[in-house]
């Protein structure tokens, strides 16, 4: 089953920006368990003497034992975003897509930490890079279609 099928909730513009105050706690805890996660990944390359891209060092990560909790953390988070209907798309980024029905086609709208209000959206294949504006060149009918 993937992600679209296995989510219900369909989010209109305005219930998407209502759950932002909802959601941002969580995915600043999110992205500050990436900070970590990479901090603890180039303290443990450093004092092993290798590089992070070695074989070697998830056998060192997982013998400190903090990584293995920092991606249960991660884990759980994403649980507990994914509990209110919307998807995190890009963890390390703080992306949050809300399905949407939009011309009667499932689309994603986009958020991305840091942003006032869901601005944008994309189709499911497009991903972040297919990103438009909720008033693109269709003007405000566009986002009227947007349910």
């Amino acid at each position: 089953m993937s992600e679209t099928e296995s989510t219900t909730r369909l989010f209109t513009v305005e219930e998407a920006n209502a759950l932002l105050p909802v959601i941002t706690p969580a995915v600043e805890e999110l992205l500050r368990t990436f900070r970590e996660i990479r901090a603890e990944v180039e303290e443990a390359a450093a004092q092993a003497g290798l590089p992070v891209s070695s074989s070697d060092l998830p056998k060192r990560l997982e013998e400190r034992g903090l990584a293995p909790r920092l991606f249960e953390r991660v884990r759980s988070i994403i649980e507990r975003i994914h509990a209110r209907g919307c998807l995190v798309n890009g963890p390390e980024a703080g992306l949050i897509d809300f399905p949407c029905l939009y011309d009667n086609e499932i689309v994603f709208l986009c958020w991305k930490y840091g942003e006032p209000r869901v601005g944008h959206w994309h189709r499911i294949p497009d991903g972040f890079a297919g990103r438009k504006p909720l008033l693109d060149a269709s003007g405000a009918e566009a986002e009227a279609r947007v349910h």
